[in-house]
């Protein structure tokens, strides 16, 4: 190993905090050098990143919808790790043949890392870890933060939080530490990280308001407050899809993903969401998951 990678997207930085706390903390532990890759803005998405046989890549993205953030699936599938394949063995399931299996003799290491707003993370984290397999990674661990959902303010306020990024900075020195003693994860017939979810096909969380009904809430975007917007275009620059008119904060052109960003990040809180469904959804999960305290999940070889 030579390099730690902080691989993340993150549009309101809680994301963020967490993949760095880990990804610097393994570094630490290892003596590696340590950097950082945002592909949150379109224009940091214009070069695919590619990595090594000898990098350790912490790869995070919030939860949206119950997966990987769809309309940037794809940048994220693009990604290369490395895999170093001597052949191929028999692979049996209850002593029967049932393919073959790849033998490795190394590759770039990955830890999967997805947030998530205090509901579930449901099929985010074993569809990142797919992606990450299927693309040269050999992943090693995982693990899901609660983080500040980017409908609210209440769901998992204030988190990552010191206690959080405490825990992920454990968990990284604990993985750094048990790697040498658990080389069946790097060679021989690689076996990716456990974790919860439905394999592919990957489900989708519905939105429901009274009565179970499901809504629709993909073209909702945010409104500005002409009152209290001074046209700084910070928004417009915040945006992960590039959909904030530069030159008039207050006309969406593209879509909208409802990351919260432009929300959130708004130095005079002049961006909103009015749209009635959107309302009573966001009052419906605050109705259930404000008060609960959800912990991290981490998922490694002891």
């Amino acid at each position: 190993m030579k390099k730690v990678v902080a691989l993340y997207f993150s549009p309101t930085g809680g994301t963020a905090k967490v993949v760095r706390s880990m990804a610097r903390a393994f570094a630490v532990t290892t003596g590696c050098d340590y950097s950082e890759i945002n592909v949150t803005l379109p224009e940091q998405r214009k070069s695919v990143p590619a990595f090594g046989a000898d990098d350790v890549v912490f790869f995070g993205v919030p939860t949206y919808i119950g997966r990987v953030p769809n309309l940037i699936r794809p940048f994220f599938a693009s990604i290369k790790g490395c895999r170093a394949i001597a052949g191929t063995v028999d692979k049996a399931v209850d002593g029967v043949i049932d393919g073959s299996r790849e033998v490795v003799t190394g590759g770039t290491l990955g830890i999967p890392v997805v947030t998530y707003g205090n509901r579930a993370f449901d099929d985010a984290l074993i569809e990142l870890r797919d992606i990450m397999e299927e693309n040269g990674f050999l992943t090693i661990a995982a693990a899901a933060f609660p983080s500040e959902h980017s409908f609210s303010t209440t769901l998992a306020e204030g988190r990552p939080n010191e206690k959080d990024l405490q825990l992920a900075e454990e968990f990284a020195r604990k993985v750094a530490l048990t790697l040498p003693k658990n080389p069946q994860l790097i060679s021989g017939s690689h076996t990716p990280i456990a974790v919860p979810g439905n394999p592919a096909p990957y489900s989708y969380y519905k939105a429901v308001i009274g009565d179970n009904k499901s809504i629709d809430i993909r073209k909702v975007k945010p409104v500005t407050d002409p009152e209290k917007c001074t046209e700084c275009g910070i928004c417009a620059l915040l945006c992960p899809m590039g959909s904030i008119n530069i030159s008039d904060p207050s006309i969406t052109d593209g879509i909208c993903i409802k990351c919260g960003a432009c929300i959130k990040r708004c130095p005079q809180g002049a961006k909103s969401i009015t749209d009635p469904y959107y309302l009573e959804h966001k009052r419906l999960l605050e109705e259930e998951y404000g008060n609960v305290i959800k912990k991290a999940e981490l998922f490694y070889t002891i």
